[in-house]
């Protein structure tokens, strides 16, 4: 469940491994769309439909997690709640591909991601109707997927740097080989550099050139007075 995507994969029982498919891509935006009939609307549903009000439309869930709360046009929502509908946006999909429901549920999470903000997925797993699950921090998913898909050959005691450059922040850790899988052995961040910090930056740069030629229309774009 990523700041600006969300990929699901299934791990048959043979073994095998596959990708979840939305709209014929691996990649789901985690975006969200309050209807004004009360219907939400995940993914790309979502982005079509911003345009109509944009004050329903959340294209970042995820940077709301501490908040409690998402405001979608007139209505209040638990965090939870919201990230459970996207959840369950990939729960569909894989109860139809299997036919049935997963047996069991893998959730990622940031490395520095705590109690408090692990218990929100965990109710939103709920939210969605998918088994309780079990959550692993994102370095230790990464590092076991360069060994067991790569086959990269990381001898038990040997230690992995591992850096994550997301829509929202930038982590990077270490991650130590163990008998068992992967150890966490320190890990730091930056909570706002992201891709959305980056294009945030891009609009301040053309803020800047254009305030001088076309003042007041560049106000209109970043101070509009309704909706």
């Amino acid at each position: 469940f990523g700041t600006s995507n969300t990929v699901g994969m299934l791990r048959l029982t043979d073994g095998r491994l596959r990708p979840l498919l939305f709209d014929g891509s691996p990649l789901l935006p985690s975006a969200v769309y309050l209807g004004t009939d009360g219907r939400m609307l995940i993914g790309r549903d979502a982005e079509r439909h911003a345009r109509l009000d944009p004050s329903r439309f959340e294209p970042n869930p995820k940077r709301s997690v501490d908040d409690g709360h998402i405001f979608l046009g007139d209505r209040e929502m638990p965090v939870a709640q919201v990230f459970g509908l996207v959840l369950g946006h990939v729960a569909t999909e894989a109860r139809r591909q299997l036919g049935a429901a997963p047996e069991e549920v893998r959730l990622t999470h940031p490395a520095r991601w705590g109690d408090r903000r692990r218990q929100a997925l965990v109710e939103a797993a709920r939210v969605a109707g998918l088994p309780n699950p079990r959550l692993i921090p994102e370095p230790v998913g990464a590092a076991s997927y360069f060994t067991a898909v790569h086959s990269a050959q990381v001898p038990v005691g040997r230690s992995l740097a591992i850096y994550d450059l997301g829509g929202g922040t930038f982590d990077a850790t270490v991650v130590r080989r163990t008998q068992t899988g992967f150890d966490v052995l320190a890990e730091e961040g930056l909570q706002d550099v992201g891709g959305l910090d980056f294009d945030h930056a891009v609009v301040e740069h053309l803020g800047k050139s254009y305030t001088g030629s076309h003042g007041e229309q560049w106000t209109k774009l970043v101070n509009p007075t309704d909706a």
